[in-house]
């Protein structure tokens, strides 16, 4: 879909009509494009499980058999 915007004198443009996002990572091509893709923001600690391979194995397993749960040990005061 092709939508044509123009700068307000603020030089901003309003995307109230088509944004299908909250926030958004914005790229500028050397060719002067400016590509908008939705974007989430997540903690290091997020990033670093979703890359842990390991862990999502685990994950997936407890997903498939919950059986195998178990408590959370209390944090100490």
């Amino acid at each position: 879909m092709s939508t044509y915007a123009e700068l307000d004198a603020r030089r901003r443009i309003s995307l109230a009509k088509i944004a299908t996002s909250d926030s958004y990572l914005v790229t500028v091509e050397a060719n002067g494009r400016i590509v908008l893709d939705p974007a989430v923001v997540m903690t290091k600690t997020e990033a670093a499980m979703i890359a842990d391979g390991a862990l999502q194995q685990e994950v997936t397993a407890s997903l498939t058999d919950p059986g195998e749960l178990h408590d959370r040990p209390p944090r100490p005061a």
